[in-house]
């Protein structure tokens, strides 16, 4: 079911609505649900995460109350907004789009609509006594707010067959995806919706490694539901055990692996190597031409130097903020050095205890 009434705006933005000139801002209703997505679907700046199934697997696995918005002019749809209002104990109210996703924030035809949305939204934070809302977005914008310079994206065009994919990564990535493959084999990748829990398994047990809480399960099965077939579970496999794994989203022509995770054993066998090329072989053979290889902080050196081994340049995200009662922009991320000790903590811990309760603490970081 997809987001609308029960969503908790205010009745007084749907009616009469915001208006700006002849723009008219009113709250998302289920009535609007073929033409957002199809909205979403044709604009150059949409991504996975603006679709309403990203929406729907949010609010079912956190319970997160949808305050999405849409820009009307003359009757046709000009702009979306997809909100969410969080409640944290960690951060107080807010507002975020999209929660639990690397990009997200404004959809629009025109500078216009785009303001009209970004007034509105700041009404609701008003309204519902947020300290700030968060708009991420994936390119730069004349919206003139303030943003944090945190996160690089990794994006590229993809080779015309499967067989041109090894030969067009870097020297040196190149050698060792295929130290991967003769260290595990040909047919070390298995690929199908089966392999959801096992990549959350794998994803879990990283997440305790780098000190950091993992997604809740629910989250992972709401998506494969609602994505079917454009959810792509990938494992890599030693004699039968799963050693990394990853969950992708495709979208129009593109692919983008979103959940991933090795165990320690797999590292110098170059999994991931093996992992990330056998992926972006199958998106190939699947006739996709873009490989969204997603976000990084800059400051996570690891990650950031691998996606950048691949081939990929590193390009700024705009996640922008207006501030409603905060008096600095937040970070909620693991940069944070007041999560510092707690992160250490979380590496000592058991995973029966660190899995459950991860579930649970990012309720309130999403």
């Amino acid at each position: 079911m997809h987001v609308g009434p029960g969503s908790g705006v205010p009745t007084g933005l749907s009616d009469p609505g915001t208006t700006t000139r002849l723009m008219n801002v009113r709250a998302y209703t289920e009535g609007d649900a073929e033409t957002w997505d199809a909205y979403v679907r044709s604009h150059p700046s949409g991504t996975v995460f603006h679709l309403l199934t990203w929406s729907d697997a949010v609010r079912q696995a956190y319970g997160h109350r949808a305050v999405h918005l849409t820009a009307w002019s003359d009757g046709r749809l000009a702009g979306v907004l997809p909100l969410f209002e969080i409640k944290s104990l960690l951060a107080g109210r807010f507002l975020v789009s999209v929660p639990y996703a690397t990009y997200g924030g404004i959809l629009a035809d025109s500078d216009e609509a785009a303001r009209a949305l970004l007034e509105a939204a700041k009404d609701l934070s008003r309204a519902f006594g947020a300290k700030y809302l968060e708009l991420r977005h994936r390119e730069p914008n004349n919206l003139d707010l303030p943003e944090i310079d945190r996160y690089d994206t990794f994006r590229k065009m993809l080779p015309q067959s499967p067989e041109e994919v090894l030969p067009s990564l870097p020297r040196k990535t190149r050698a060792a995806a295929r130290n991967g493959i003769k260290a595990l084999g040909e047919d070390a990748v298995e690929i199908g919706p089966e392999w959801l829990d096992t990549v959350y398994d794998l994803y879990a047990v990283t997440l305790r490694r780098l000190g950091s809480p993992n997604y809740s399960r629910r989250l992972f099965h709401g998506l494969r539901e609602r994505y079917g077939d454009d959810c792509v579970c990938l494992v890599v496999r030693e004699n039968g055990s799963p050693l990394a794994g990853v969950v992708s989203f495709v979208f129009r022509d593109e692919i983008v692996p979103y959940f991933s995770g090795c165990l320690d054993e797999g590292t110098p066998k170059r999994a991931n190597n093996v992992m990330y090329l056998r992926l972006m072989e199958y998106a190939v053979g699947r006739g996709l031409r873009w490989f969204d290889f997603n976000r990084t902080r800059r400051d996570n050196l690891g990650p950031h130097k691998f996606k950048q081994y691949h081939g990929f340049e590193p390009a700024p995200l705009h996640y922008q903020f207006y501030l409603n009662g905060a008096a600095r922009m937040p970070n909620l991320s693991p940069s944070n050095p007041g999560y510092a000790l707690a992160g250490r903590v979380w590496r000592r811990l058991p995973l029966w205890l660190t899995r459950p309760a991860g579930a649970r603490i990012t309720k309130w970081v999403p």
